[in-house]
C-alpha cells in the first residue's frame, strides 16, 4: 500500500517531468525547416511559352517544306555520292589487283633467273614461243617464225638477263657491219676505195627541253640560209 503511494505520487511525476525536459531540450537544439512557398515548376522560369500566331506558323510549314530546286539537288548529290563511293571502291580493288599481280610477276621472274632453275627456264621460253605461234597464225610461214621467234627470244631475255645484254650488244655491232657493207655495194663503193660511213640517224629528243632545242635551231637554220637562196635565185634569174 505504502509502495504503491510512493510510487504515485513521486516516481511517476518524477518521470514525466524528465521526459518533458528531454522533448523540449531536442525541439530547441534542432533548427526549425519552414515549408516551401511554392513548387519548382511554379517558378516563373518554368512557365510555357506563349503559342505563336498563325501567320507565323504557316510561314515555318511553308519554309521547312523543300521545294522542286532542292529536292533535285538533294537527287543528284545522293547520286555522285552513291557512285563515287562504287568509283573508290572499284579503284581499290583495282590497285590491289595490280599490286598482287607485280609481285606475283616479280617473284616469277626472280624465281627464273635462279641458276639451278634450267627445267622451269626452258618451259617459259617454250611458252614464249608458243605465245609468239598464236598471235601470227593468221599470217604465213614467215610471219608465224618471226613471231614464234620473238616470243622465244623475250623469254630468253627475261631468264637470260646478262647473256641477253651480251649478246644483243654482238648482234648491233654485227648488223651494223652487214648494213654497211649493203650501204657501200648500194653506192657503188669499189673494193680499192676507202668504205661509206652510214649516216647518222637524228637524235631522238629524251626531254620537252631538247625538244625545243631542236625545234629552235632548225627554225634558226632555216632563217639564216633564206637569204642565201634568195641570193642564188637573183643570180640564176640575171
Amino acid at each position: 500500500m505504502l509502495g504503491s503511494l510512493v510510487i504515485r505520487r513521486c516516481l511517476l511525476p518524477a518521470a514525466a517531468l524528465v521526459a518533458e525536459a528531454k522533448l523540449a531540450k531536442s525541439t530547441t537544439s534542432e533548427p526549425q525547416i519552414p515549408a516551401p512557398v511554392c513548387r519548382p515548376s511554379e517558378l516563373p522560369i518554368y512557365t510555357p511559352e506563349p503559342p505563336k500566331l498563325g501567320g507565323n506558323v504557316g510561314e515555318s510549314s511553308q519554309e521547312s517544306t523543300p521545294n522542286f530546286i532542292e529536292n533535285s539537288v538533294k537527287t543528284v548529290r545522293q547520286t555522285l555520292g552513291r557512285y563515287s563511293d562504287e568509283f573508290y571502291a572499284y579503284e581499290k580493288v583495282a590497285k590491289q589487283s595490280l599490286s598482287e599481280s607485280k609481285q606475283n610477276i616479280e617473284w616469277l621472274v626472280d624465281y627464273l633467273r635462279q641458276e639451278d632453275n634450267a627445267l622451269p627456264k626452258a618451259g617459259a621460253i617454250g611458252i614464249g614461243a608458243l605465245a609468239g605461234l598464236v598471235f601470227g597464225l593468221r599470217g604465213g610461214f614467215f610471219k608465224k617464225t618471226i613471231y614464234a621467234t620473238t616470243g622465244a627470244l623475250g623469254m630468253a631475255a627475261v631468264c637470260y638477263p646478262k647473256e641477253a645484254a651480251k649478246y644483243s650488244q654482238l648482234g648491233v655491232v654485227e648488223s651494223k657491219k652487214y648494213l654497211t657493207i649493203a650501204y657501200n655495194f648500194a653506192y657503188g663503193v669499189k673494193k680499192d676505195e676507202p668504205p661509206l660511213e652510214l649516216p647518222t640517224l637524228p637524235k631522238v629528243p629524251s626531254s620537252l627541253s631538247e625538244a625545243w632545242d631542236s625545234v629552235k635551231t632548225t627554225a634558226s637554220s632555216l632563217i639564216s640560209d633564206q637569204p642565201k637562196v634568195e641570193e642564188v635565185k637573183n643570180t640564176a634569174s640575171d
